[in-house]
């Protein structure tokens, strides 16, 4: 695979020799892991974006379709080290305030970060914004499921990878049309201006398509 490239790839990660994710519905269901909200789909990973780490996508360059393989991934290539300043210290009566009554183990947003709680104590709250899996070496079974060759279709993964779903791009004379905004639960949110143009730059730079971003009706 090359630069540009937009494979599907299926994958079972695991660190320590427990599976942390997968793509495979049936493996998840036998081993009681199974989680109603996940897509089981291969994922697409359009080569040199960073879709994923950088030691998962050096290993899908030397790969083909139908290619599986075992890769093992150091935390610099993967998630980065531990690091102990990402482990802040919050006034328990903070959360308090606000009617949050926190728990060890529950994750959280504070700002734009997602920590998990590690304690409470003394009045005091002390959250793990690392990565969960910084400082693991990961393991990882791949397989090339697909290349992608078709135009709308690398267009349609672009989009739903970036934005987070898919399925409302329309597609006219060579041009993507894709909402401005879009709706999560009761919520419509308009897409960012970098994200816009990140998405617009992707599909314009590996297809031939154009990108035209369109109010929603």
């Amino acid at each position: 695979m090359e630069k540009g490239d937009l494979v599907l790839v299926d994958y079972i990660g695991r660190t320590d020799g427990e599976i942390f994710d997968l793509t495979y519905e049936d493996i998840a269901e036998d081993k009681g892991i199974k989680r109603e909200d996940a897509n089981y789909d291969p994922i697409p990973v359009l080569i040199g974006e960073d879709y994923v780490i950088e030691g998962f996508e050096e290993a899908l360059e030397d790969m083909d379709v139908g290619d599986e393989k075992t890769i093992e991934v150091e935390p610099e290539k993967g998630y980065g080290d531990r690091d102990s300043d990402k482990v802040e210290t919050y006034p328990e009566k903070e959360f308090k305030k606000q009617g949050v009554n926190v728990r060890p183990g529950e994750e959280l947003m504070i700002g734009n970060q997602r920590g998990k709680v590690i304690s409470v104590g003394s009045g005091r709250v002390r959250i793990d914004f690392n990565h969960p899996l910084a400082g693991k070496t990961l393991e990882y079974d791949v397989e090339v499921v697909e290349k992608v060759e078709d135009d709308e279709e690398i267009a349609e993964h672009i989009y739903s990878y970036r934005v987070g779903h898919g399925g409302d791009a329309e597609f006219e004379d060579g041009t993507v049309k894709i909402p401005k905004s879009h709706s999560h639960g009761d919520h419509v949110h308009e897409l960012p201006e970098e994200l816009r143009e990140k998405v617009k730059q992707e599909i314009e730079d590996y297809t031939d398509l154009e990108v035209e971003f369109v109010e929603q009706d």
